[in-house]
């Protein structure tokens, strides 16, 4: 349980601080339009996802498996390179991703650009994170995790209410963080032996990744249908995600306790169980009170918002079952089978988010993969896994 909070709190700040500086950056410059920004750009966290599980939590996790000792700074490497390349892609094209939304291109323009250059310099951070989190120093990745967000809230703050100009406070902000990202890399990285095995990092991350890449689809597309509905939507939409999506974050630190642990044959099943649903139980309290209180100020839809959190909290109830199960299928007995059902979970999420004509779209794919997976892993748990001592242990395929 102390390594979920102390996890899940870096986690908490990671992800907290950008929604505090949306909401605190729309009250400087006096227009609640611009937290919807988080909503706009929030289809390319998932591209944040996708290199992380690929170059970072895949080459750690090979690395105590395959007992390769050049994993983890030659994908770091190339996720450098490849990362860059990828974000560039909507910022190059900026004005056609934003009306790609229904928005005004003009008016979001800075605050989009500054939204994907920042989860962009989170993808380099994540990858120096996860290196510390698989050498047990929680502590030391959580200090750095809370400089970056504390430095990004405190400079982007405190240069808006000096300028009032979004263009200065952004460009300052990110050149700050640019800064302390290229000193982490240079303290941390001391030598790499480049190599071309990075690919290899996909068999103990597929399912996470394909999940990832899904994701992104859904939500640019989902979100496209979803905005389309009216302005109250997008209202509710963007306070419901800014009041879940930090306590999502936070309860990944039950899937990197369990990579960890699992990788490292040290999982203490049933105990771990109980603290991650006690842990999810927390998140769910904090979400549902920071989302009746960001509707009440900004005097949205309680009807609305009450919905689209209802889909949330379900999900998140059956999600460290989801999570667990998954990561023992994927590390200890399939690579392949854990892969093809989340790629069908995903699918059918897909298809549901993208072709409903509901303003709840994204939801209802989003419980129809749960309930999906549930079904999948059930089996697969009880089937092909027994209890052995703290763990789960394969049984053994008979010739």
């Amino acid at each position: 349980m102390k390594r979920l909070f102390r996890i899940g709190s870096g986690l908490f700040v990671y992800s907290l601080v950008p929604i505090l500086s949306w909401l605190v950056l729309s009250y400087i410059l006096g227009d609640t339009r611009i937290s919807n920004t988080f909503s706009i750009v929030y289809c390319m966290q998932f591209v944040w996802a996708i290199f992380v599980d690929f170059f970072a939590i895949g080459a750690n996790i090979r690395k105590e498996k395959a007992k390769d000792q050049t994993a983890v700074e030659s994908s770091i490497f190339w996720g450098v390179i490849f990362s860059a390349v990828v974000f560039a892609v909507p910022l190059i094209f900026v004005d056609e991703y934003i009306k790609f939304f229904g928005q005004d291109a003009a008016f979001y323009r800075v605050y989009v650009v500054y939204g994907i250059l920042l989860l962009f310099l989170q993808t380099l951070l994540s990858f120096i994170i996860q290196k510390l989190y698989f050498e047990d120093r929680e502590k030391t990745a959580n200090l750095h995790l809370i400089i970056f967000n504390v430095t990004n809230f405190a400079v982007i703050s405190l240069v808006s209410l000096i300028f009032k100009n979004p263009f200065v406070s952004t460009i300052t902000t990110l050149v700050v963080l640019f800064v302390y990202v290229v000193v982490l890399y240079l303290f941390y990285i001391k030598k790499i032996k480049i190599d071309f095995k990075f690919y290899k990092n996909i068999k103990y991350q597929s399912a996470n990744i394909a999940s990832a890449f899904f994701m992104f689809l859904i939500y640019l597309v989902g979100y496209k249908n979803a905005f389309s509905a009216g302005a109250e939507y997008l209202v509710a939409i963007n306070l419901v995600s800014m009041s879940t999506d930090t306590e999502w974050d936070v309860m990944g630190a039950i899937g990197t306790v369990a990579n960890v642990d699992i990788s490292k044959g040290r999982y203490n099943y049933k105990n771990e169980i109980g603290n991650a649903m006690f842990f999810t139980l927390i998140m769910i309290a904090i979400a549902s009170g920071s989302c009746f209180l960001l509707a009440y100020i900004n005097k949205a839809s309680l009807v609305l918002i009450s919905i689209y959190l209802s889909f949330q909290v379900f999900d998140m109830v059956v999600d460290p079952f989801l999570t667990i199960w998954g990561s023992y299928c994927q590390i200890d007995y399939s690579a392949t089978v854990a892969t093809f059902a989340g790629v069908l979970a995903k699918i059918l999420r897909t298809l549901l988010s993208v072709l409903l004509l509901s303003p709840f779209c994204t939801d209802i794919g989003q419980v129809a993969e749960s309930i999906f997976l549930i079904g999948i892993l059930v089996v697969i748990r009880f089937k092909k896994f027994k209890r052995d001592g703290s763990g789960l242990k394969v049984i053994a395929r008979k010739k």
